[in-house]
C-alpha cells in the first residue's frame, strides 16, 4: 500500500483517506507526509481467539492512539463500540457509522417448504454455532419439523460436517458468494445471532443480522449491545438470555411458523426504512467533507 500510494499523484485539498486500523501505523505517516487527511475506519476491534487475538491488540491500539495525536477521524459500528475506544484510548472523536445491506441483492424469495433457521459467517467454536444445532435437535424433539443451515467456514467446520451426516436436518454446505448467499437467505424463513454476550461481540454491528432482515427473515439470538437495534417487534425480531436460548427459542419457532399476516412483511419494511446503505454513506460523504474542509 506504501508503494502504491506513492506512485500515485493527488489533487491537494480534494484528497482524504479512509485507513482501515490494521495498517494504520504503516500507512499513516505516508499520508501525512503527502498532506492528505485521513480518517481511521474500525470495522470491528480483533475478533480473533488465541495468540492470532492477542497480536492483534497491539495495532489496534497503536491505531488509536496515532489517530488520537493526529486528530483524525474515527469511525465505528456502534455505540458500544464508540464507548470501548474511548475508555480503551480516552479518544473522544469517534462517530458510529451504522452497518447497512444491500437491499437489491438480499430480498425475500420463495421460502423452502420445510420452515428453515440459518447462520451464516465464521464457523468458529467461540462463535456459539453448537447452540444453534442443540435449538434444532430441541425443536425437533418437541414436535416442530426444523431445518438447519449454517453456510460459511472456520475451526468448527469438520465436526459441523460430522454432525450433517447423521442428522438429516443439518446442512453444512461450507462458504457461498454474496449473491448465492443471498438466494439461499431469501428461502429461509429465521436468521440466528448466536455469538455470545462476551468481548468484540457486545461491540459488533454484524452484517448478517441487517442481511436477514432485508431477506425478510425473522431474527433470533442472545441479548447483548451487539445484537440489538432500535424500534423493532419482539414478534419477529427476538433476544433472549444465554441460559434462555433453547427454551425461548423453541417457543420464537413455533410462532414463527405460524405468522399473522401483517407480520410477514415487517422485517423486510424495516431494513428498507432503517438499514439501506445509502443513509451510511450519505453521513460518511458529509463526515469525510467536513475533514476536507478543515483541513484546508
Amino acid at each position: 500500500m506504501r508503494v502504491w500510494l506513492n506512485g500515485q499523484t493527488y489533487s491537494k485539498g480534494s484528497t482524504v483517506a479512509v485507513v482501515e486500523w490494521r495498517v494504520a501505523l504503516q500507512v499513516t505517516p505516508l499520508l501525512e507526509t503527502m498532506s492528505i487527511p485521513w480518517a481511521l475506519m474500525d470495522r470491528s476491534p480483533p475478533a480473533d481467539t488465541g495468540l492470532l487475538g492477542r497480536l492483534q491488540w497491539r495495532p489496534w491500539i497503536s491505531a488509536w492512539r496515532k489517530a488520537k495525536r493526529s486528530n483524525a477521524p474515527g469511525f465505528v459500528v456502534s455505540a458500544a463500540h464508540q464507548s470501548f475506544v474511548m475508555d480503551k484510548i480516552g479518544y473522544q472523536n469517534s462517530t458510529v457509522l451504522q452497518a447497512g445491506v444491500d437491499l437489491e441483492r438480499f430480498t425475500p424469495g420463495e421460502k423452502k417448504t420445510t420452515f428453515t433457521m440459518v447462520y451464516h459467517g465464521r464457523l468458529d467454536r467461540h462463535r456459539g454455532i453448537l447452540a444453534c444445532v442443540m435449538l434444532a435437535q430441541k425443536a425437533r424433539n418437541e414436535g416442530l419439523e426444523v431445518d438447519l443451515l449454517l453456510i460459511g467456514e472456520g475451526n468448527l467446520e469438520p465436526a459441523l460436517q460430522k454432525l450433517a451426516k447423521v442428522n438429516d436436518f443439518l446442512q453444512v454446505p461450507g462458504p457461498m458468494d454474496q449473491g448465492l448467499l443471498a438466494q439461499q437467505l431469501g428461502t429461509c424463513h429465521l436468521g440466528l445471532l448466536p455469538m455470545p454476550n462476551r468481548g468484540v461481540w457486545r461491540l459488533a454491528s454484524p452484517l448478517k443480522r441487517s442481511e436477514y432482515l432485508a431477506a425478510g427473515l425473522c431474527v433470533f439470538g442472545l441479548h447483548h449491545e451487539g445484537h440489538t437495534l432500535p424500534e423493532v417487534n419482539d414478534a419477529w425480531f427476538k433476544l433472549v438470555a444465554q441460559e434462555d436460548f433453547h427454551a425461548d427459542g423453541v417457543e420464537f419457532i413455533r410462532r414463527c411458523m405460524a405468522p399473522q399476516d401483517e407480520e410477514k412483511s415487517q422485517p423486510r419494511a424495516y431494513a428498507e426504512n432503517h438499514l439501506s446503505w445509502e443513509g451510511s454513506i450519505t453521513y460518511l460523504s458529509g463526515q469525510l467533507s467536513k475533514l476536507l474542509q478543515s483541513d484546508s
